[in-house]
């Protein structure tokens, strides 16, 4: 019973999967249907939308070139115009040879109508403007520059050259005499290796010849014939010259390439974003003729061309130096440093440490190329005007003058550190200079407001137009080490001497800037310190109240003052103590 309940349920379950994959197959293919048509709408939407533009380009084109095609019709119509107007000349002959051989024929009889046409064949023919001349007029230019090209090409087919004649003996056809003569030098150098006084006698003939094709011998080929053709032992080698000069020959220049490819290469390891070459110029690849006595071993040329000529030089570190000191001492530039101790720049810096100052110079010189980013500076214009509110003699910078900065890139080659050659790639500007303004004073320099009489004796008077004490010395409560007063006024005030005596000390004194120090004969002296201008000289001899400066602010300073001190020999004593009249 269970097998045919199981048997019932497998029979009525089949055609239930058949319609569901029947459905399944019926919505693929709908949706394959309705997929279809939408690419087919979209593709011929894209082809309607590219047809409308080509459509506006096209009447664009066409609105654009209206001169143009009228220009163009215009000059074809002329052209039809000369094309067409020798036939229809002949149209119009032939018409009027008809006319005439039918009236002639009519008046006077059939004979006399083949004499008319007899006539206007003739000149149809031979006339004036018949059709022999016509074709004469055409085709006898035409065969003229036929007949000129032709010529020009048969003469280029020719091949002329110099027959060379050595000795009575033929070597060869050359270009030129030019080639005999370079030939001549190549021989010398080659039979006077290493100061031989070997010669050949030679005596060249020539002469010009045609020959069928276009080979000449070059100056080697015929060095080596000179040479072959001698009584002298050659050997066949290769030259080696260095800077022109010949060496020596030898039987493989293998090693000899890769000696020189392996210096290239260890500098090119030092320096791996450098351009790499030789200073000096080498021929190793010249093969030919050569005396036999001229070959050298090729392991005595590779010790040379390796060894060295001078040892290279060390700066030892000294404590306190410094990247910008140790290229001051050694007059090196840092580029030049870091060529000779690649990261130099970054290199921290001991006591005892060794710098390469001087490269080892080679027997061959290499040139290393390497393309440097810097910046340059600008120097500033400086210009001067008039202000009525400074004394005459005083200036005051009122803008101070800054360098413009450029960046250049340049390609920078060195041969043993030192820089034989510099080209500026590219500048780009980084800053402007800033022009310097300095004003002049105009104003009428002050009469002194003080007499010796005015003042009492062993006091000196208040040194400054106006004014006041701004800082007091130590001993009153003022900074530290400070053994004068400041007083303070406006820029380019006067400044009177305290006394009379005679100016021992006129100009820049370090801290205290532009300075005047006036002996009194006593034993005592005054200082007078951080002047934008002085007006007296050392030795010069003043009176109490005379105008001897400017009050500025040169010097170490925090603002424009003056820096007043009374001495006793070395001793400095409070001002205070001293001057007639204090204004605080």
């Amino acid at each position: 019973m269970e097998t045919e309940n199981k048997e019932t349920t497998e029979i009525t379950s089949k055609p239930g999967k058949e319609k569901l994959s029947k459905r399944f197959a019926d919505f693929i293919s709908l949706y394959l249907s309705n997929f279809g048509r939408y690419i087919c709408s979209v593709i011929i939407m894209l082809f309607i939308h590219l047809g409308r533009h080509i459509m506006k380009l096209f009447r664009f084109v066409w609105n654009k070139t209206v001169t143009l095609r009228n220009d163009v019709l215009t000059k074809l119509k002329y052209l039809l115009v000369i094309i067409a107007s020798p036939f229809l000349k002949i149209w119009h002959a032939l018409v009027r040879a008809k006319d005439d051989i039918v009236t002639g024929k009519q008046e006077k009889g059939l004979w006399n109508g083949i004499k008319i046409a007899a006539s206007h064949l003739g000149d149809f023919i031979f006339g004036k403007s018949g059709l022999a001349v016509t074709l004469f007029n055409v085709a006898a230019p035409v065969i003229c520059v036929m007949f000129f090209f032709n010529i020009v090409a048969y003469a280029n087919s020719l091949n002329y050259a110099v027959k060379l004649t050595v000795n009575g003996r033929f070597l060869g056809y050359i270009e030129n005499e030019q080639v005999y003569y370079d030939a001549e030098d190549i021989l010398k150098d080659r039979i006077n290796y290493l100061g031989s006084n070997k010669d050949i006698l030679v005596e060249p003939e020539y002469s010009i010849e045609l020959i069928e094709n276009k080979n000449t011998l070059t100056k080697y080929q015929v060095a080596d014939k000179m040479l072959e053709y001698s009584d002298l032992s050659v050997d066949y080698a290769y030259g080696f010259y260095l800077n022109g000069v010949f060496m020596g020959a030898m039987f493989d220049n293998t090693e000899v390439k890769a000696t020189l490819d392996g210096i290239i290469s260890k500098y090119q390891a030092i320096y791996p974003e450098a351009e790499i070459s030789f200073a000096d110029r080498i021929e190793c690849e010249t093969a030919g003729l050569y005396l036999s006595e001229s070959i050298i071993d090729t392991d005595w040329l590779i010790s040379q061309l390796t060894s060295i000529k001078k040892g290279a030089g060390y700066y030892i570190v000294e404590e306190g130096d410094t990247h910008e000191t140790i290229s001051g001492k050694l007059a090196l530039t840092n580029a030049q440093l870091e060529l000779m101790n690649p990261g130099f720049k970054d290199m921290p810096l001991r006591a005892g440490d060794r710098i390469k100052s001087r490269e080892e110079v080679p027997f061959l010189s290499v040139n290393v190329t390497v393309t440097e980013n810097y910046d340059t500076f600008v120097g500033y214009n400086t210009e001067y005007y008039n202000d009525n509110s400074l004394y005459t003699g005083v200036t005051r910078v009122t803008t101070q003058g800054v360098d413009g900065v450029n960046n250049v890139n340049a390609k920078v080659t060195y041969v043993n550190s030192f820089e034989t050659d510099r080209q500026i790639l590219s500048s780009r500007v980084v800053s402007l200079p800033v022009t310097e303004r300095i004003a002049q004073g105009t104003k009428p320099t002050p009469e002194s407001i003080y007499s010796p009489e005015d003042a009492g004796y062993g006091k000196y008077i208040w040194p400054t137009d106006g004014g006041h004490i701004s800082e007091l010395t130590h001993w009153d409560g003022g900074y530290a080490g400070h053994v004068g007063i400041d007083i303070v006024a406006y820029y380019g005030a006067p400044i009177f001497a305290g006394a009379s005596g005679t100016v021992t000390f006129s100009g820049w004194n370090s801290g205290y800037g532009q300075c005047v120090i006036i002996d009194h004969g006593n034993g005592y002296s005054t200082l007078y310190a951080h002047n934008s201008q002085i007006y007296v000289t050392v030795g010069q001899e003043v009176t109490q109240g005379e105008f001897i400066a400017a009050m500025g602010e040169t010097g170490i300073v925090t603002g424009t003052h003056l820096h007043f001190e009374v001495r006793k020999g070395l001793t400095k004593l409070n001002p205070i103590e001293y001057l007639e009249n204090v204004y605080y």
